[in-house]
């Protein structure tokens, strides 16, 4: 069992070393208290003084008029563009699924050759696969169609429809993540702001320019799958301010 003279002579270390630690004074002993996270020692209170000046940095950037406006202006304009965005995204993804469900539909009444693969005829009398390669005559002669198959000139046009949709699908995911979503952290990065009037007006400027057209391929629930069209749709355009 310790003396108190020990235990006493034991804290009065503890709390010498303690004091060492915040002041930064080296005593030749190994760190026992804190550690560089721990804002009383002098890694952490480093690291507290530089996020205060960076911060620091924001709010002086803030106090010129010019990068107070664009800073705003860029805050309310990149926002509707997220938000259009988001509404592109759910449009085109809602659109695929119903397209899909058209090419299935498609599919299911389709005619099929001896060995089930689908086969589409056209106007014409030409007989082809669903990759439009062309079925032999003696295979085509054979082959026994549905009341209601679909015409090849259907199931290539949806399946047109389809790569558009596709297309503009993945358009819009890389406008909104890869231009947006960078904006966007770089506004919400008080550490690491805009740096200037110009580089807001860039942000700004790249809003507009790689944003992806409208989407135009609209399925129209009243047709059959056969006759989907494709029709401009009105979608809402970003205001210049």
């Amino acid at each position: 069992m310790k003396d108190l003279s020990d235990i006493d002579t034991q804290k009065k270390r503890d709390f010498d070393d303690l004091q060492h630690e915040i002041s930064g004074i080296d005593n030749g002993r190994m760190k026992r208290f804190l550690n560089a996270t721990d804002e009383r020692s002098p890694e952490g209170k480093r690291k507290k003084r530089e996020q205060e000046r960076i911060r620091q940095r924001l709010a002086d950037l803030l106090l010129d008029p010019v990068y107070a406006r664009l800073h705003r202006e860029l805050g309310s304009k990149l926002s509707r563009a997220e938000a259009d965005a988001d509404s592109a995204l759910d449009t085109l993804q809602r659109q695929l699924a119903e397209v899909d469900q058209a090419l299935a539909d498609m599919a299911d009444r389709a005619a099929r050759d001896p060995k089930g693969k689908l086969v589409f005829r056209y106007a014409d009398g030409r007989v082809v696969y669903e990759d439009g390669s062309t079925v032999a005559g003696e295979i085509a002669e054979g082959i026994v169609w549905p009341p209601d198959a679909p015409s090849s000139e259907s199931y290539f046009a949806l399946q047109a429809q389809r790569e558009q949709i596709a297309e503009q699908l993945m358009e819009w995911d890389s406008y909104r993540n890869d231009v947006l979503g960078r904006i966007r952290d770089t506004y919400d990065d008080e550490e690491n702001p805009f740096q200037s009037p110009d580089d807001i007006q860039d942000a700004l400027d790249q809003i507009e320019s790689a944003r992806p057209p409208a989407p135009s391929v609209v399925v129209d629930h009243a047709a059959a799958p056969e006759t989907i069209t494709t029709t401009v749709s009105a979608f809402p355009q970003i205001p210049k301010t």
